[in-house]
């Protein structure tokens, strides 16, 4: 699961003039797909086969402290996560 931070994917969307309403529209265009494989495939470059990201789904949403995702110091709640996106984690497996 990969969230992408809506400030700094924003102005990258801007910039190219790709209009987007909200952070799920965001994280869905093929372009900001396209981007985050390609950070992927550069990260992976410096793992061993077995170590490296095969597949990837981006989170719908932004994590929020208020919903439960994440605790006071912005530490990711996997339990929450696991429970908040299990079909879209299932759907990695199928």
């Amino acid at each position: 699961m990969i969230g992408i931070e809506l400030d700094t994917v924003g102005h990258w969307a801007q910039a190219r003039k790709l209009p987007y309403t909200t952070y799920r529209d965001l994280g869905e265009k093929k372009e900001v797909r396209a981007l985050v494989q390609s950070i992927v495939d550069e990260v992976n470059g410096r793992f061993a086969r077995v170590e490296q990201v095969k597949k990837f789904s981006m989170l719908t949403k932004e994590l929020d402290h208020e919903d439960g995702e994440l605790t006071a110091t912005q530490k990711v709640k996997r339990k929450a996560i696991a429970t908040m996106f299990e079909d879209q984690v299932e759907g990695m497996y199928r």
